[in-house]
């Protein structure tokens, strides 16, 4: 930003929280920006008689006028013109500038930009969400329980039809129109619905097939498969089933529990911890939603005054996020709106509502913690940096690196609010009105030790194959 640069602006107001700066330049408003153009348009110059970068200001200005280096010099000082602009007269605007040029005679720029939204709320006191308790079914601790028994057994050879769930040995051929696109032998393949390779529905195939036995059979593979050569394309299967294997269950006892992760004396003791993790998992999960509630209650009660350039800018970050995070999967934007078939005037349109669903929360809570009087001092941010150090001394130095600067700080300071206005809102939710109290905490099922429930490389011993 170049300080001291002089404009002759005025200021309007516009409705929906937004204000128009027009911004006159004479010619003293380029001198800063002057020289910059000259050493730019000389570079690029090929005059003869003179080497790039050494050209007189004299002969550029005879050799492109005076009027063009001019012109240059603007475009390299419009965004400090821009800026100075705004910071004199619109300091209390969001979101980025929309600048055209509106007269050469003398230089005139427009500036359209948006003020922060302002949100009203309505009876925001009276917002009540039921909690609802969080149980454990006694069906998701033994599908745990299989699972880990599944885990720590050993596969057995059978001496029957291929069944869900069964590890096998096949030799493979696929064709497509003819030709041969592969042929692998001992494929090692685990028979499930949810194993969707090489095709959906491939699995299914290999059902009740026995030793020795050889099936062809024909799949299409779907248009958007990855591999564009058969993408929409019959592919024809041939395969030949070489082994069969199925797990032979742990037997579920005591011993069996001493091999699961740090260590149960009992199978009780290992369902308590099973029982302890999934209500850990899902209360968090609870409270997540419980949380996503009341800020939607919240947003209904809100009544938002926000600028149209703020709204599209938004709408706009959520377009390029949703792109970027199809790029890194190798879809392009075009390719998911067809497989989800969806419109691009319909996608943006929804972005757009989600960019207002977005502004509309942010600022609500905004106007809520300014209506509570919630405020984050300097001793809160101490403190949290304080505590952010003790979970992790060993980074001490990273840390108080990341929150050095003013920028960090202040995110750090925005964070804070949303969650202690959070915690004010959470109250409200459920019926308690003085702001001095905390909101009440779940109390979790207590474990004398624990542990986790994870696999050791050592398996338990299975009991023997019949």
């Amino acid at each position: 930003m170049y300080v001291g640069i002089i404009l002759k602006v005025t200021r309007n107001e516009l409705p929906e929280r937004e204000i128009e700066l027009t911004v006159e330049l004479i010619d003293d408003d380029l001198d800063p920006f002057m020289d910059r153009a000259y050493q730019k348009v000389g570079q690029q110059a090929k005059i003869d008689g003179f080497r790039k970068g050494k050209v007189p200001k004299s002969i550029l200005n005879s050799y492109f006028g005076v009027e063009y280096i001019k012109n240059e010099a603007f475009n390299i000082g419009m965004p400090s013109i821009v800026q100075n602009a705004i910071v004199d007269n619109a300091d209390e605007s969001v979101g980025r500038p929309l600048v055209n040029i509106v007269s050469e005679d003398p230089l005139t720029l427009k500036i359209n930009i948006g003020l922060e939204p302002k949100v009203t709320l309505d009876a925001y006191r009276e917002i009540r969400v039921p909690k609802e308790p969080v149980t454990i079914p006694e069906e998701q601790i033994e599908a745990v329980i299989t699972d880990l028994r599944w885990a720590n057994s050993n596969w057995v050879p059978m001496e029957r039809p291929v069944a869900n769930d069964d590890q096998i040995t096949i030799d493979l051929i696929a064709k497509v129109e003819d030709k041969e696109v592969a042929n692998q032998t001992d494929v090692v393949y685990l028979v499930t619905e949810h194993n969707n390779r090489p095709v959906e529905g491939f699995h299914a195939y290999l059902l009740d097939m026995v030793l020795n036995d050889t099936k062809t059979f024909t799949i299409p593979f779907p248009e958007e498969y990855e591999d564009k050569e058969v993408a929409g394309k019959e592919c024809e299967f041939t395969v030949t089933l070489k082994d069969v294997k199925a797990k032979d269950l742990a037997e579920l006892d005591d011993e069996f529990a001493k091999g699961i992760g740090d260590g149960f004396e009992t199978v009780a003791e290992l369902r308590e911890q099973i029982k302890n993790n999934l209500f850990e998992n899902a209360n968090t999960t609870a409270q997540r939603e419980y949380e996503n509630k009341i800020l939607e209650e919240l947003k209904n009660r809100s009544t938002l005054e926000a600028s149209q350039i703020l709204i599209d800018q938004e709408t706009q970050a959520i377009i390029d996020n949703q792109a970027e995070t199809l790029k890194q999967n190798k879809v392009n934007l075009e390719q998911y709106l067809s497989i989800i078939g969806k419109q691009p005037e319909e996608f943006q349109e929804e972005a757009r509502q989600s960019a207002t669903d977005r502004l509309t929360t942010t600022y609500a809570l905004e106007t809520l913690a300014e209506l509570e009087g919630i405020t984050i001092t300097d001793e809160d941010l101490e403190k949290e940096i304080s505590d952010a150090i003790e979970a992790s001394e060993d980074r001490k130095e990273e840390i108080e690196k990341t929150f050095s600067t003013e920028d960090s700080r202040s995110n750090l300071r925005n964070m804070l609010s949303r969650r202690k206005t959070l915690e004010r809102l959470i109250e409200i939710a459920e019926g308690e009105n003085t702001s001095s109290k905390k909101g009440t905490k779940t109390v979790k099922p207590k474990t004398t030790k624990p542990k986790t429930t994870k696999a050791k490389a050592t398996k338990a011993k299975p009991k023997s194959s019949k």
